[in-house]
């Protein structure tokens, strides 16, 4: 599946849905929102941090060349994510609403040094873009403390699809022999995968009038763990060490409701 075209289909999808939706008059107990933010805030980790003998890299003697590879988070690999979403809302009474959504998680390719050659060389990673597309429902509960404000809180689940991830790993200035160079490019790390998705949100909605209101919501999100490819890393005995891929985010965004 590739989400980038995916993902800007179902943008276009969604403009083409709100003009449409301006267009008509819906019961007051609907409502869309658009939704955008970032995550400054990551756990899980994207690889182990084993070490082994990397001397059939260069051609060495067997022995010959400790690699030593760090652990890295999402955090290390990625940093800060951004997040876009679009929710509809059903009100099922004053207090209780039900929510279904579609968002899509991103970060762009991760560059950084994961380890070292020989106890001084530098051994770097490139990890591709993260991408993921998550269809979710929620249940929400409203405080509605006035007429304009509202805290509340939302339980969720969801799906995600999220695309494969590919690495490169390299040694500045000491390129690896042949087949190892070619293979250590692009290698397979994590297959497209499809995980589950949960959390708990909190947020606070101010009402402009009876059709619009801005809200602000963080939380807590996390999803299982990705689909580790090994027909690489298996050649050089590290087939643990893409064995991780879960990932749990505290997103902030802001939300700007239309009611109907």
């Amino acid at each position: 599946m590739n989400l980038f075209n995916a993902r800007t289909h179902l943008r276009s999808a969604v403009i083409v849905a709100l003009f449409a939706l301006s267009t008509v008059s819906l019961s007051a107990k609907w409502s869309v929102g658009l939704k955008a933010g970032l995550v400054p805030i990551t756990s899980g980790d994207v690889h182990r941090g084993p070490s082994f003998d990397g001397s059939v890299l260069l051609g060495l003697p067997a022995g010959s060349l400790p690699v030593n590879v760090d652990a890295k988070s999402f955090d290390d690999v990625y940093g800060d994510f951004e997040e876009i979403a679009f929710e509809a809302s059903y009100a099922a009474g004053e207090k209780l609403s039900y929510t279904l959504g579609i968002s899509w998680l991103s970060s762009d390719d991760g560059n950084l040094r994961v380890g070292t050659v020989a106890g001084a060389l530098p051994l770097n990673g490139s990890f591709s873009s993260y991408e993921d597309f998550q269809v979710y429902a929620g249940l929400r509960y409203n405080f509605r403390v006035t007429e304009r404000w509202n805290p509340y809180v939302v339980a969720r689940l969801g799906y995600a699809w999220v695309d494969e991830i590919t690495a490169s790993f390299s040694v500045p200035g000491t390129p690896f022999n042949e087949p190892f160079r070619s293979a250590l490019t692009d290698a397979k790390f994590y297959d497209a995968s499809n995980v589950w998705n949960y959390g708990l949100l909190v947020g606070v909605e101010y009402k402009f009038n009876n059709r619009a209101s801005l809200a602000l919501e963080t939380g807590y999100l996390g999803q299982g763990r990705l689909d580790d490819n090994d027909s690489v890393l298996g050649l050089l005995g590290l087939n643990a060490l893409n064995d991780e891929g879960a990932l749990s985010y505290v997103p902030v965004r802001l939300s700007l409701n239309f009611s109907f």
